[in-house]
């Protein structure tokens, strides 16, 4: 069953000793999965397009969750806590927000929640690309976030993410900027740009695995999905009658970045830019039991 098996976030490289103790189990309503953490979670960034996702998962399991707000006492929350997933971040923040405010601001304050704490995993979510000499604010304050994770004293997971769509009755914020309006899709760039578009409620599969398992390697890794495609056919996948396409030349969509309201110089610089994993995914997807879904799959029916 596609995304509720258990493979025990064991690398294929295991012992033949540890790989005969494997029991793949399928989680039924809100059974234990056998040695898996059952104390709370605390999730912050709850509201947003996975935290939402996760929280109906989650409800299927015996774990309390705790969805977190700016203005809640993180301290309080994850203190009795097993495990800690922070996905508070943004690629488009709004005024007054910042993305160093959004971005790593969040995450410092996760950290120091995180002091006394009796969390024995956390789970971040990053950005294929983030380095700590991106010219991207937003690429370097990832980056600077999953230092300081990995310096909290907390074993952590941090899975660099490529672009997330949901289902077509929630598609989320990206999928949702490629699905014709008017029967029209306007395209940043000449749409050449490549893709590995990753479905919502696998990144959920991966952070429950991360989270939950106690067996589960810790570590950075690329999370992404299974097939690699250009921005246009990303949009005609999307899209099940035909569409126009408007492309925006490179030089006028950087302009449109700092005038147009809804967009910002970092969000046009990622969405210009190819966002494909460098590592091999489906060996993370094995790690943290997921088998990836095609976006074909999922939207086969529009």
């Amino acid at each position: 069953m596609r995304g509720y098996v258990n493979r025990r976030g064991t690398s294929l490289l295991a012992s033949p000793i540890r790989l005969l103790a494997i029991v793949d189990v399928v989680a039924q309503g809100d059974e234990a999965i056998p040695h898996w953490r059952t104390g709370p979670v605390g999730v912050t960034g709850a509201s947003g397009q996975v935290g939402t996702a996760l929280q109906r998962r989650l409800d299927r399991l015996p774990n309390e969750v705790r969805p977190l707000g700016r203005d809640d006492d993180l301290a309080a929350a994850f203190r009795d806590a097993d495990a800690v997933v922070h996905l508070a971040g943004t690629l488009q923040p709004r005024t007054p927000n910042s993305y160093r405010a959004a971005n790593l601001d969040t995450v410092l304050a996760t950290v120091a929640a995180l002091a006394g704490s009796q969390a024995q995993r956390v789970v971040f979510l990053s950005f294929l690309g983030a380095r700590l000499d991106a010219p991207n604010s937003y690429l370097r304050y990832k980056a600077e976030a999953e230092d300081a994770l990995r310096a909290c004293g907390i074993p952590a997971v941090i899975f660099r993410c490529g672009h997330i769509y949901g289902p077509p009755t929630e598609p989320g914020p990206t999928a949702s900027a490629f699905v014709a309006k008017s029967g029209k899709v306007t395209l940043l760039g000449n749409g050449t740009q490549q893709l590995a578009p990753l479905y919502r409620d696998d990144v959920v599969e991966a952070i429950l695995h991360a989270a939950l398992d106690p067996e589960a390697p810790t570590g950075t890794f690329d999370l992404a999905g299974p097939d690699a495609m250009t921005a246009e056919e990303f949009a005609r996948l999307l899209n099940s009658e035909p569409i126009r396409m408007r492309r925006t030349p490179v030089v006028l969509a950087r302009l449109l970045g700092h005038l147009a309201p809804t967009l910002t110089p970092e969000l046009v610089d990622v969405m210009l830019a190819d966002t494909v994993p460098t590592e091999d995914v489906t060996a993370t997807g094995r790690l943290f039991g997921v088998e990836f879904h095609h976006l074909s799959e999922v939207w086969r029916s529009q």
